[in-house]
């Protein structure tokens, strides 16, 4: 059976989670969910014979909290690929790419670290829907099938069919207006666009050198030059500082000719602010008016909230789409409505040089 090497990027701080998510331990290292942390739910998604051991390209701050918590699961871990600096989703999937190439004909998937699928079983369905695409030459992304018109996503034009669930992707959209939103929905021709990608190393180095050649060359430099102890692979700091900091979209994807998206329903959330945590929590488990609790709390009249405390109690009272985090100290009220705000705020920490909350 051809391989698949998982390569999980857990890079992001999840800024518009402040406080849940902090720098030492950001949102993919907590179980916002279920049970399981982000980056636990993620490794899971990708087992059976089908898959090797993951890959996770990260910083070194988190590479023991990553390895404890596979121990937990007992998940045996490819490599931990360290990034000295952050660069965007390109360079990583160049190293991806570099890496998955010295397992003689296997496939790279390329995943965030911090999204939560609900529908997992599916999720490997259009995986195995995407293979056959993938090795015809083409760099597969995943599709969500939306569920209303979002303005908070990407989007991705299918254009004319590959194979059964496969098509030619026709353009990538920016995240739209309201009113262009509704346009996409009613089409039935557009997908959100999760950063989700499955695709042939060779494949993926031959567009990236086409499309970003200064991204291929430093990124691979940097592999070529990176100091190893056991699974552990330290980027070159010099090279990789120097690397252009791109999105894999935005420097190949949109470019290139080998785009392909396999539309799919898989309960897909990127628990991108705390709305969308309030609305993956509510599902799993709310109150009877729709609110989101964890922790000690009382609600009264109040509905469509997400509270959580890590210590104090705290009650509501007479409270609509609100959202209430107490965590290590820190406390966020948000109008749910204004969750993407919440990385102003983080900004302003930054600005008035207050890192210690971050």
């Amino acid at each position: 059976m051809q391989k698949i090497v998982p390569v999980i990027m857990s890079g992001g701080a999840g800024s518009r989670l402040w406080p849940l998510s902090r720098q030492a331990n950001p949102k993919q290292l907590l179980p916002l969910v279920t049970h399981q942390t982000m980056v636990q739910e993620t490794a899971e998604r990708f087992t059976g014979e089908r898959f090797t051991d993951p890959v996770f390209i990260c910083n070194a701050l988190h590479v023991d909290a990553i390895a404890a918590q596979m121990a937990e699961i007992g998940r045996e871990v490819d490599a931990f690929i360290v990034e000295p600096v952050g660069r965007n989703t390109a360079p990583c999937a160049v190293v991806a790419a570099v890496h998955a190439a010295q397992k003689e004909g296997a496939l790279v998937m390329l995943v965030p670290a911090d999204h939560h699928v609900k529908k997992p079983r599916d999720f490997r369905d259009a995986i195995e829907r995407a293979i056959p695409t993938a090795n015809d030459g083409y760099l597969v992304t995943f599709g969500i099938t939306p569920d209303g018109p979002e303005t908070g996503y990407g989007y991705i034009a299918q254009g004319s069919g590959l194979d059964v669930g496969v098509f030619k992707v026709d353009a990538f959209r920016e995240k739209p207006d309201f009113d262009t939103a509704k346009s996409y929905l009613a089409s039935g021709n557009y997908a959100w666009n999760a950063g989700i990608f499955l695709f042939s190393p060779e494949t993926f180095l031959a567009e990236a050198e086409t499309h970003a050649s200064d991204i291929a060359r430093e990124s691979r430099k940097a592999y070529d030059k990176a100091d190893s102890a056991g699974n552990v692979i330290h980027l070159n700091k010099d090279v990789f500082a120097g690397c252009p900091s791109e999105s894999i979209d935005y420097a190949i994807m949109e470019h290139t000719t080998k785009a392909a998206v396999v539309p799919c329903d898989i309960g897909w959330n990127d628990i991108g602010s705390f709305t969308s945590l309030q609305a993956a929590r509510a599902e799993i488990e709310s109150d009877d008016n729709g609110n989101a609790l964890k922790g000690a709390i009382m609600a009264e009249g109040s509905d469509g909230c997400l509270v959580s405390t890590d210590s104090l109690p705290v009650s509501i009272v007479g409270l609509s789409n609100i959202g209430v985090i107490v965590h290590e100290g820190e406390v966020l009220v948000v109008n749910l409505d204004e969750s993407q705000s919440v990385k102003k705020i983080v900004t302003q920490l930054k600005d008035s040089e207050q890192k210690d909350r971050l």
